[in-house]
């Protein structure tokens, strides 16, 4: 009995160069028989009217059930694909972005004011539903692109300031319509700025780790071994100015 594929209409944002890993992925992506493929590579500019017809193009072939769409500076996981078979209506990988000097994981979660902060992820495993998320890489279900109308649009309020971008606005017309999104985990993509962000975001983590376990140390000798503390305290400032001379 044939292997029957889910289709899925794969479009690449390309604002200019494709990160080389990408390329690579999306070959395996090819690759993948349980899935076939309507590969597309799109420039539209603004980024609002590209993603919003290659909606439309997504739509316009009746047998497509998902939509994907990957930003050339994002490179999935190579196993990017299989998040499809979670059936959910909007799903993505663990990604992270930067925005005023701030590295943030868009896994977020949005207060009773409306506003969106990162939510806490790193005590949780596999899938998790939130309240937004990015498009950077994004699945989304066909039954929502059919619903939700203008998806892809910046908000802004009377003085013309704005107030969300994109993919938060995306993701909250979808919500208010009863669709859920969700963000995989064990799935986690890099996003490319001169740097992996993915990869800035782990260091400082364990930067932060390592610091509060460093002044747990202290206030545990400060209490119970002052002497050893002074002695640690004057080989640490010895390294350092060994260090600065060098």
């Amino acid at each position: 009995m044939p292997l029957k594929q889910k289709n899925v209409y794969l479009a690449i944002l390309n604002q200019g160069e494709i990160n080389e890993s990408l390329s690579k992925v999306i070959n395996i992506m090819l690759e993948q028989d349980a899935y076939r493929i309507h590969l597309s590579y799109s420039s539209i500019k603004p980024i609002s009217n590209n993603r919003n017809t290659i909606v439309q193009k997504f739509l316009a072939i009746p047998d497509c059930e998902y939509l994907m769409m990957i930003d050339s500076d994002i490179v999935p996981p190579p196993n990017i694909m299989r998040l499809i078979d979670f059936d959910k209506d909007i799903i993505t990988p663990l990604m992270f972005t930067r925005q005023k000097g701030e590295l943030l994981p868009l896994f977020l979660k949005r207060d009773k004011d409306g506003i969106y902060s990162v939510d806490d992820y790193l005590n949780k495993v596999g899938l998790q539903e939130i309240d937004a998320t990015g498009t950077g890489c994004i699945i989304i279900k066909r039954e929502v692109l059919e619903k939700v109308k203008k998806p892809f649009e910046n908000i802004y309020d009377k003085d013309g300031i704005k107030t969300l971008g994109l993919d938060l606005s995306f993701c909250q017309k979808a919500k208010e319509l009863g669709y859920k999104a969700w963000v995989h985990l064990d799935y986690v993509a890099s996003h490319y700025y001169t740097y992996d962000l993915k990869d800035l975001y782990y260091i400082t983590i364990n930067k932060e780790r390592a610091e509060n376990e460093l002044n747990n140390i202290k206030e545990y000798l400060k209490e119970n071994h002052p002497n050893i503390l002074a002695k640690t305290m004057d080989a640490i400032k010895d390294k350092q100015l060994i260090k600065s001379k060098l």
